[in-house]
């Protein structure tokens, strides 16, 4: 009896320890890592079972249409344009033959610009499927 109480009190003050000290994300359990991407101020990022050149072009078509495409690299996987005011950068970088990782940042005035970077992000996955 003794043990399991002294056992729950260490439990709750590791919990509390670990929610008091920001770190209450990894205690939730990395939504980033199950829902298959993540999330930081101005980027959208996940792992896509295409090819580094699959990726490159389906960006290059969703950000043609969406806004202006203002310098590609397709050889490092870049591709920068201008979509509703905002800078967006895609970065694709291959993490073997048939996967990639992709990258999506944009930026508005300095600003992290969320919203478009994750529209971009849901575009140019529906382009590949």
């Amino acid at each position: 009896m003794k043990k399991s109480l002294k056992f729950f009190q260490f439990l709750l003050l590791a919990s509390f320890c670990a929610f008091s000290s920001g770190c209450w994300f990894l205690v939730i359990g990395g939504a980033g890592a199950v829902g298959g991407y993540a999330v930081s101020q101005d980027t959208f990022e996940g792992v896509s079972g295409k090819g580094q050149e699959e990726l490159v072009t389906a960006a290059h078509k969703v950000l043609a249409i969406m806004g202006a495409i203002t310098d590609e690299r397709p050889k490092e996987g870049e591709v920068v344009a201008t979509v509703d005011g905002a800078r967006v950068t895609v970065e694709v970088i291959q993490i073997n033959l048939t996967t990639s990782k992709l990258r999506v940042k944009a930026r508005k005035d300095l600003l992290p610009c969320r919203s478009i970077a994750q529209d971009v992000y849901t575009k140019i996955m529906n382009q590949l499927e």
